[in-house]
């Protein structure tokens, strides 16, 4: 009996030791996906909170393409047509994602009536579509594209991605904390 209690106290050692060491992993990737969001060319991230870069004319794709929640092949044209497309690439499991989705589920303000949203998250074999339809909201077109996040590259949820769709043109991007940090996106 005192042998199992000892096994038992050396094993819960181990544990607290290997747990804490992938703490200690999860805060330094943290932090340098912080220091990723912050550096770079665009605004910093202590001033707006969203790190904006641009891309070169005529890397945007035709259009963004998969399913949506309920399983129905969905596409977004983005180029060809009028205004501006802003992609919110997002996740039902990010913490950061949740006051996005709840944003557009309440009518997220545009600074125009032609900046068109859509929300793109991964495709169904990396998200949960039944998760993905409890949070998506009715009024924006949400599309489960883990092609998408390929083609523009989204390094992290949530990532947002302004198209020109007369020029089929990338305008903005970057990754944002809050609302009002998208919005400077839309203005720049």
């Amino acid at each position: 009996m005192t042998a199992l209690v000892i096994i038992e106290g050396v094993v819960i050692a181990l544990l607290v030791v290997l747990v804490a060491g992938l703490l200690r992993s999860h805060a330094e990737i943290l932090q340098r996906l912080h220091a990723l969001d912050g550096g770079g060319s665009g605004h910093s991230t202590e001033t707006t909170g969203l790190q904006v870069t641009r891309r070169a004319t005529g890397t945007t794709p035709e259009a963004v393409a998969g399913v949506t929640p309920a399983g129905s092949a969905a596409a977004v044209s983005l180029r060809g047509s009028r205004g501006l497309v802003l992609l919110a690439f997002l996740s039902s499991g990010c913490s950061t994602c949740r006051p996005f989705w709840e944003q557009f589920s309440t009518g997220a303000e545009m600074p125009s009536p032609e900046v068109r949203r859509v929300i793109v998250t991964k495709g169904p074999d990396e998200e949960s579509p039944s998760r993905i339809a409890d949070l998506a909201p009715q009024s924006v077109p949400t599309i489960m594209s883990s092609h998408a996040w390929d083609e523009f590259k989204v390094p992290v949820s949530p990532y947002f991605v302004l198209v020109d769709a007369a020029a089929g043109a990338v305008v903005g991007e970057g990754a944002a904390a809050n609302w009002p940090s998208v919005r400077d996106l839309l203005t720049a």
